[in-house]
């Protein structure tokens, strides 16, 4: 045991912490301040929004910090991919679910359910307590996912700050049973499929000697967010510093990764994402870096268009790396992409539609082709008739019809669709009158060329 560790002196840090309970202040309105998040608009198309769900018994009695809020569009198909947001704070907050309402109002449109959790602040308890809560809320989530209509096999997650640093322990800790806890729901998964995280800490020991020439935080010190959250200063205990790095529990079977760093960041050194994106290198892992020039501790920073196209991109898949500039700016449509890539809901998509008539009935053939790079595993694929077309059977797919509004999903064995292969479904249906082709044809929620013979 580390003499950091030892709990005499985690008493006597506990009196540090009061003594300097100033300059804690100021590094917490510092870190608040830098973590408003960009405008973006209300969720208006949200279905259902139900706000303060305990997924796990408040702890202390009256903390928020085990509730979460949930969002539910009213669009797409389902189940619903579920995407999982956590604000940072630098682990001050037990409101960890706020602002979750501006992430639904971009993802709700695209078939996303959202969900906003909250974890207990360092203040209430220390590491791996915030690890143990996002588990929690995870494996409440999936317990839950059949009330909510949630897809309990796409469940992403993204945060910022600490929140980014929670993103990335829930994405490549998954399946590590020391992290698990015994908050709340045990006994179901609470892996995540894909993580996005915007300006993370990672290895603490070494944010000090990354500080930008101008300065930065003191993060060795006794006050400072890391030696608040591990309970201890850093330096004097880096066997329980190394468990709260994300980088410990990196493999090659991790989920994709997308990180987002402004190199300009005073708050949280760029070089903590550096040595995130090489740790996953150096195992032939699968992650996306994206350094942007000029950017501070702040998403809109990190977003803003005025960077656009001077970004540095690192990728590294399947063993290979790839540097490009200016070549993925960081907009939301990107970030979706990047998330549906690690769901395998595809990316871009192909329907070629076909039709033979006859009096009062026709045959139609559904062609899907994944025009994308990475796989589709599950789909749906939905369309709306524009006049009175019924269906009456369906094979290679299951096919449902409700007005005008029709889904097809696989049938199970035709399921997976690898880059530039094809799966086909066949219906027949009744028509009077007109028989206009579908205007659009979506696979999973996503858009795609449509192709008529």
């Amino acid at each position: 045991m580390a003499s950091g560790d030892h709990p005499t002196n985690r008493s006597r840090t506990m009196q540090a912490r009061i003594c300097k309970a100033l300059i804690v202040g100021v590094a917490m309105s510092m870190l608040a301040a830098v973590g408003v998040s960009a405008a973006l608009p209300q969720p208006a198309h949200a279905a259902q929004v139900i706000t303060d769900i305990s997924y796990a018994p408040a702890q202390p009695a009256g903390s928020r910090g085990h509730l979460l809020d949930l969002y539910i569009p009213s669009t797409g198909v389902t189940p619903r991919p579920l995407l999982i947001w956590h604000k940072g704070s630098a682990w001050t907050s037990d409101d960890g679910k706020a602002a979750a309402d501006e992430i639904a109002a971009v993802f709700g449109p695209l078939g996303f359910a959202v969900a906003g959790v909250s974890v207990r602040p360092s203040s209430q308890a220390i590491f791996p307590a915030q690890v143990h809560d996002i588990k929690a809320a995870i494996r409440w989530l999936r317990a839950n996912a059949a009330t909510y209509n949630l897809d309990p096999n796409r469940f992403a997650m993204m945060g910022d700050s600490s929140g980014g640093w929670l993103t990335e322990m829930a994405t490549l800790s998954g399946g590590v049973a020391a992290l698990e806890g015994t908050v709340g729901t045990t006994g179901v998964s609470s892996a995540v499929q894909v993580g996005l995280a915007f300006f993370s800490p990672t290895d603490f020991l070494q944010m000090n000697a990354q500080n930008l020439p101008t300065g930065g935080l003191d993060h060795n010190s006794p006050a400072s967010p890391e030696s608040l959250l591990v309970g201890c200063p850093i330096q004097t205990c880096p066997a329980t510093v190394a468990q709260a790095n994300p980088m410990t529990y990196v493999d090659a079977n991790d989920p994709p990764l997308m990180v987002l760093h402004g190199q300009a960041d005073f708050l949280v050194p760029h070089g903590q994402s550096v040595l995130l994106y090489n740790r996953i290198k150096a195992v032939c892992g699968d992650v996306t870096f994206v350094s942007v020039p000029g950017a501070d501790h702040m998403r809109a920073q990190i977003m803003d268009p005025a960077h656009f196209g001077t970004e540095t991109v690192y990728t590294t898949t399947d063993c290979t790396e790839t540097v490009r500039t200016g070549t993925l700016n960081p907009t939301w449509a990107n970030f979706a992409t990047h998330l549906r890539a690690g769901l395998k809901m595809g990316t871009s998509c192909e329907v070629t539609y076909s039709t033979g008539a006859w009096n009062g009935a026709f045959n139609g053939s559904v062609v899907i082709r994944n025009t994308g790079t990475t796989p589709i595993s599950g789909w749906a694929v939905t369309w709306a008739w524009t006049g009175n077309q019924q269906i009456t059977t369906a094979w290679n797919a299951t096919v449902t019809q409700t007005g005008t509004q029709v889904t097809a999903r696989d049938a199970g064995h035709n399921s997976y669709i690898g880059p530039g292969s094809s799966q086909s479904l066949g219906f027949s249906a009744t028509a009077t009158g007109s028989n206009p082709i579908p205007a659009q044809f979506q696979v999973n929620n996503l858009p795609c060329t449509r192709v008529t013979l």
